[in-house]
């Protein structure tokens, strides 16, 4: 068969090619909802509607569009949509995560707009686009953080709904300092479900990578805060002592009958890596609130203590 040929085919039955490609892509969003696995990690809604169900009304509508042959409609629609897959593209592009599911659903797209594509209809594919761009990064929102960070492997605690991360180093001298100083906040912050703790460690360099490694093992052994302040004040300790090599921080580690439990960390050193960028933090200690959506950067301990002591002091 001769390109002609096939793209006269291809034209001849454009219409029945969108429809089908556009119930694959439902019934890949379908098993997106139902997948509680690694598919998981990545969650975003608009308005508090979840994108995998948008997703599917989206390919509903564009398979009606089809079937009624509305082609400017169509064109539209599929302009923008396009669109919005190229800034979910962006984003697992720039946070180093990505969802195959959510690449699959983009890749049908793009078949299904070079299919429908008509140059003549440039200015308003370019125009929705825009628009269709600045919309959702308004309304769009995201979170990388897996499933598993409500497991014992991720170093998250509380459960409400203020987002705190606190960004420090086991070797920097003003995160030790402030230590004493904001665990008392942060506990109380904590136990009147206000905020939810996500600790970091900053591995600026290996030393500090392999202290991280072993704050998680402590918390896997046991996670609550109580257990997550005595491993960091443990921690510290060592930093203090200068231990740099593995077999003498876990003789500490045993000295102060602190017990811990070794697993794969690959996966939430990932996770804590793409906080580490999305935040772009430059320095310890580093806090950053989100405070339903809005999010500020606080470092330093005299910014950081008035930070969290206004969140105290601000009724919810």
């Amino acid at each position: 068969m001769t390109r002609p040929d096939l793209k006269n085919l291809l034209e001849k039955n454009r219409y029945i090619i969108t429809i089908i490609l556009s119930l694959i892509a439902i019934g890949l969003e379908i098993f997106y909802t139902i997948c509680d696995e690694a598919c998981s990690y990545l969650h975003g809604d608009i308005f508090g509607i979840p994108m995998e169900y948008i997703g599917i009304g989206y390919m509903a509508f564009i398979a009606v569009l089809a079937i009624m042959k509305k082609d400017i409609v169509l064109t539209i629609f599929l302009s923008a949509g396009m669109a919005i897959e190229i800034y979910l593209l962006g984003f697992q592009v720039w946070h180093n995560i990505y969802c195959p599911y959510c690449l699959a659903f983009g890749g049908i797209l793009l078949v299904i707009f070079l299919l429908n594509f008509n140059i003549e209809k440039k200015k308003i594919m370019i125009l929705f686009a825009i628009l269709s761009i600045i919309f959702f990064s308004i309304f769009f929102n995201a979170t990388v953080t897996p499933l598993y960070a409500q497991d014992l492997n991720f170093p998250e605690f509380g459960n409400g709904p203020i987002k705190v991360r606190l960004y420090t180093d086991y070797f920097c001298p003003p995160c030790r300092a402030m230590e004493p100083k904001i665990e008392p906040v942060l506990t109380e912050l904590i136990n009147k479900n206000i905020i939810t703790l996500t600790f970091i460690d900053a591995p600026f360099s290996s030393i500090s990578a392999m202290y991280a490694r072993y704050f998680l093992f402590i918390i896997h052994e046991k996670k609550d805060i109580e257990n997550a302040f005595l491993a960091r004040s443990v921690l510290i300790g060592a930093a203090l002592k200068n231990i740099k090599e593995q077999e003498g921080l876990e003789a500490y580690l045993h000295e102060k009958r602190v017990r811990f439990k070794p697993f794969d960390t690959k996966p939430v050193f990932n996770v804590m890596n793409s906080y580490l960028k999305s935040d772009r933090i430059k320095a310890t200690p580093t806090c950053i609130i989100d405070n339903h959506g809005k999010k500020q950067e606080y470092v330093g301990e005299v910014e950081i203590l008035k930070a969290l002591k206004n969140i105290k002091d601000t009724p919810t």
